[in-house]
C-alpha cells in the first residue's frame, strides 16, 4: 500500500509514459520510500523489470524487498555485471536505475542503449558534480519535500550544529567538481583539530550513535583511535574492507554493539540504519548529492528521536541545510543564495551554541545577539560600497542629462552665453552650438 505521495508520483510517472517519455527520472528525498514505489511499479509490470545499482548492500536490500512483498518479474543486478553480460538473460520491459544521479557512468549508458527500452530512475539528488545533464532522461517528477516529511513524522526533525574548528578550505584545489583529496587529507591530518571532534560530540551529541565521514582512510583510523582513546567504542570501514567483516560491522552497528562508525565514501546511499542518531561531517565537499546523502543517514524515524548533525567543516556554507527545499531539473538543482541582498548570510551559525539558523539579530536557541564580522562583514562592506557608487553613478549620469536637456533648450545667444559662464565654456563652444541650432548671431 503505497502512501499518498508515493501514489501521487506513480500517477505522474504514468502521464509521463502516456505522453511518450522514454526516461521518467522520479526525484524523492532521503527516507521517503523510493524502493517501496519501485517495488510497486515492478508488480504492475506486464514484463519484467531490471534493477541497475552500483552496491552491493543496494542489491542485497531491493532483493529482501522484492522477496518480502513476494514480487518475482524482475532481476536486481550490479550495473557492471550486467554490462559485461548483455543479451545472456530475458531482455526487460523497463530499466530501473537506483541513485541515479550516477547514471552518466559508461557502465548505466551501454546497458541501457543495449536495450532500449523505458528507463525509470530514483534519486534524492539529481544533481553532478560538473553540472552536465543526466542525459538518461527526459522528463523528472518531482516528490514530496523533505520539510513535509518532517512534518509527517517520516524523518526525523535534527538539531543542525557547525562549531569552529579552524579548518580553511580556500586553498585547497578543485579537481572534477570537488575538494582535491590528497590535500584535504594533509589538512586534516597536520591540523591539531581531534581534540575538538571529540569535544563537539561529548557536548552536542554524547552517547549518541554516529556516522563519521571522513576524507581519507588515513584520517578515517585517526577518527576512530581517538574515540576508542577517549573511551567510546568506535570501528572503521573502507573499500578496502573484506565484504563478510563490512558486513559484520554493520550488523553490529545496528545492533548498537558500538557507538561510532567511521568510514570513506561507504555509508551515503541507500544505506538504512534506524538506530543511527548522530552523524558527524568531517569531509568537506562541493557535491550538493554527497552532502545530502551524507547528513541525512540518521534521519530514519524512530519513536522519540531527535537526530543531531555536527557539521564540523562548514558544509551548510556551501549547500544550506540538508532539508532545505530545493527545485531540481535535470540540469541539477538551482544554486540556492547563500548571500543576502545586503550581502550578509542567509545562515549562519551560532558562536555560543553552535546552532544553524536562517539570518536573525541574535540566536533564535539561545538568544545570543550575533556580532557581524570577517567575511561576513567586508562582504556587506563591499555591498555597501557598491551601492554608494551606483548611487554615485546615478546622480552624476542624472545631472549630465539635465546639463543637455539645457543646452537642448536654449533658443539665443545669450542663453548660451550664460551657459558657457556657468559651466566655464569657451566662446568657442557658443559659435558651435549657435551653428548647430542654426541660431543667428
Amino acid at each position: 500500500m503505497l502512501r499518498d505521495y508515493q501514489e501521487d508520483l506513480y500517477m505522474k510517472t504514468i502521464e509521463a509514459i502516456r505522453q511518450g517519455k522514454r526516461g521518467i527520472l522520479i526525484q524523492m528525498p532521503c527516507r521517503s520510500g523510493k524502493s517501496f514505489l519501485m517495488a510497486e511499479m515492478i508488480k504492475n509490470l506486464k514484463g519484467y523489470g531490471l534493477v541497475l545499482v552500483h552496491r552491493k548492500e543496494l542489491m542485497k536490500q531491493h532483493k529482501a524487498l522484492l522477496n518480502e512483498l513476494s514480487i518475482t518479474n524482475a532481476r536486481v543486478a550490479s550495473v557492471f555485471t550486467e554490462a559485461n553480460h548483455l543479451d545472456e538473460r530475458e531482455k526487460p520491459s523497463v530499466i530501473f536505475i537506483d541513485e541515479c544521479h550516477l547514471s552518466e557512468a559508461s557502465s548505466y549508458k551501454k546497458v541501457c542503449e543495449h536495450y532500449k527500452v523505458l528507463v525509470v530512475g530514483f534519486t534524492a539528488t539529481p544533481t553532478r558534480l560538473n553540472g552536465d545533464r543526466l542525459s538518461l532522461f527526459d522528463c523528472i517528477v518531482q516528490g514530496i519535500t523533505a520539510n513535509e516529511l518532517m512534518e509527517r513524522g517520516a524523518i526525523s526533525n535534527y538539531d543542525y550544529y557547525a562549531p569552529n574548528i579552524g579548518i580553511d578550505t580556500s586553498d585547497i584545489a578543485i579537481v572534477r567538481g570537488d575538494y582535491r583529496t590528497s590535500e584535504l587529507q594533509d589538512l586534516f591530518t597536520k591540523n591539531c583539530v581531534y581534540g575538538d571532534i571529540f569535544k563537539y560530540y561529548k557536548e552536542l551529541a554524547d552517547g549518541k550513535q554516529a556516522i563519521a565521514y571522513c576524507v581519507s582512510i588515513e584520517h578515517s583510523k585517526k577518527v576512530r583511535d581517538l574515540f576508542i582513546a577517549n573511551g567510546v567504542s568506535a570501528v572503521h570501514l573502507d573499500s578496502h574492507t573484506p565484504s563478510s567483516e563490512r558486513e559484520k560491522v554493520m550488523n553490529d552497528f545496528k545492533q548498537g554493539r558500538f557507538k561510532i562508525l567511521c568510514n570513506v565514501g561507504l555509508i551515503s546511499e541507500g544505506i538504512t540504519v534506524p538506530d543511527c542518531e548522530c552523524c558527524l561531517l568531517l569531509r568537506p565537499t562541493m557535491s550538493l548529492a554527497l552532502y545530502i546523502q551524507q547528513s541525512m543517514r540518521c534521519l530514519t524515524p524512530k519513536e522519540g528521536k531527535k537526530a543531531v548533525i555536527i557539521d564540523y567543516v562548514g558544509n551548510f556554507q556551501r549547500h544550506g541545510l540538508p532539508t532545505s527545499d530545493r527545485e531540481w531539473s535535470l540540469d541539477g538543482a538551482k544554486k540556492r543564495k547563500m548571500i543576502n541582498d545586503d550581502g550578509s548570510f542567509s545562515i549562519r551559525t551560532c558562536p555560543q551554541c553552535f546552532k544553524v539558523f536562517k539570518t536573525a539579530d541574535k540566536c533564535p536557541y539561545c538568544g545570543y545577539e550575533y556580532e557581524v564580522k570577517g567575511r561576513e562583514l567586508k562582504q556587506m562592506e563591499d555591498v555597501k560600497l557598491r551601492v554608494v557608487k551606483e548611487q554615485e553613478v546615478e546622480e552624476l549620469n542624472r545631472k549630465k542629462k539635465e546639463m543637455r536637456m539645457e543646452v537642448g533648450r536654449a533658443r539665443s545667444r545669450d542663453e548660451l552665453m550664460r551657459i558657457a559662464r556657468e559651466r566655464g565654456y569657451s566662446v568657442a563652444w557658443v559659435h558651435i552650438q549657435m551653428r548647430l541650432k542654426g541660431i543667428c548671431s
